[in-house]
């Protein structure tokens, strides 16, 4: 692919000139590098900004060779301590999930937050005006697993994009998305880079404008462990609405113990007998125009309308026909038949059980003291 957009056909019959989807590859500036030098030195010897389109890989290597100023980001991140995180404001996430949040809306989510999987990678981004955010956990199950031509990644992508687009609002032509991926380590079967490269791609395959600032997947998380294994560096990532500001990042309260007590909570409201964690941690996204939802595959969710539209039909064909209820009362669901044995003994097995039984002849008990007749 080269650096020029990509015209892309959707293969649902023939298309018009009005009808061609114009994708504009992503880009790499060196304004994070200004904002680092200013940061540290208080100056930046940058003196005019510097941007240029990425062109699609052949491998993350390629990509990493070709667009040094990204691995520069990503050094300056993993060499970042974690700062560890209180539940206080955040609106964490977990496996498969996606959120989108504005402060200026709802000033009770200050952080957007996920902890950094192995082959998993995370996908942080932000406008550069508005200063709307959105977060994106994505696994391997859900796209290349399923096969590219689901395009998983860039179904949740653009969701991320358009809600961003949404709440930015008279913001959204002043500035830019930004992009950040974090986690993926180098795996011994290749997991996390064919998770990294579907992510890649689908950043290719998107409509907007966006600038690539980090990609910390690979080498650059991946460090070997005592015994010459290798781990990932990051523990997990998170934004700060109110600064931008993009962050490694711990959750010591995202454990077995907090999960059950999200478990005990649920059940307690649900059958009425009250909660056990504050309605301000339960109800942190109230305020928010986009709730946080799961990434769904489109192939899955396509066969599972398919699947409750059939529903609707077999319900309204059946409807008039008489349902059929057990001794207790309750409504028999199919036609289950009762199972036939196979074996060639079972006759004799209940012929021997029959002959241990017992018969049993109880008589009435008789009130002690009663008069006979």
């Amino acid at each position: 692919m080269g650096a020029a957009a990509r015209v892309h056909l959707e293969m649902a019959g023939e298309l018009s000139l009005g009808q061609l989807v114009w994708v504009t590859p992503p880009q790499v500036t060196n304004y994070p590098k200004f904002l680092r030098q200013i940061e540290l030195c208080g100056r930046s010897d940058i003196t005019h900004m510097v941007e240029r389109q990425v062109d699609f890989p052949e491998d993350l290597q390629d990509f990493f060779d070709k667009n040094p100023e990204i691995c520069e980001n990503n050094l300056d991140f993993t060499n970042t301590p974690h700062t560890p995180m209180k539940r206080d404001g955040v609106l964490f996430i977990t496996q498969r999930r996606q959120a989108t949040s504005d402060i200026r809306e709802n000033p009770l989510v200050t952080v957007l937050g996920s902890h950094a999987a192995m082959t998993c990678q995370i996908v942080v981004m932000k406008h550069s005006e508005s200063c709307v955010a959105s977060i994106g956990h994505f696994d391997n199950h859900t796209c290349w697993q399923h096969g590219k031509e689901n395009s998983a990644h860039k179904e949740g992508m653009k969701i991320m994009i358009d809600e961003i687009e949404y709440l930015s609002k008279g913001d959204l032509d002043k500035g830019h998305i930004m992009v950040s991926v974090f986690g993926g380590y180098t795996d011994e079967r290749g997991d996390a880079a064919r998770n990294s490269m579907s992510l890649l791609e689908a950043l290719h395959d998107q409509e907007r404008t966006l600038e690539i600032v980090h990609f910390c997947v690979g080498p650059y998380n991946t460090v070997q462990d005592k015994n010459g294994k290798n781990e990932a560096i990051l523990i997990g990532i998170a934004i700060d609405l109110r600064t931008q500001k993009i962050f490694p990042a711990s959750y010591p309260w995202n454990n077995f113990e907090d999960f059950s007590a999200q478990l005990q909570d649920r059940f307690l409201r649900r059958s009425g007998q009250g909660s056990s964690l504050p309605d301000e941690d339960k109800h942190k996204t109230k305020l928010s125009t986009f709730k946080p939802k799961a990434l769904r595959n489109p192939k899955t969710f396509k066969n599972l309308q398919n699947a409750v539209g059939a529903g609707k039909e077999n319900s309204d064909i059946k409807s008039d026909r008489e349902v059929k209820k057990d001794g207790f009362g309750n409504n028999i669901f199919g036609n289950l038949k009762p199972m036939i044995p196979m074996s060639k003994d079972y006759d004799k097995v209940v012929q021997e059980e029959e002959a241990k039984k017992v018969s049993i002849n109880l008589k009435p008990v008789r009130t002690t003291g009663a008069s006979s007749s």
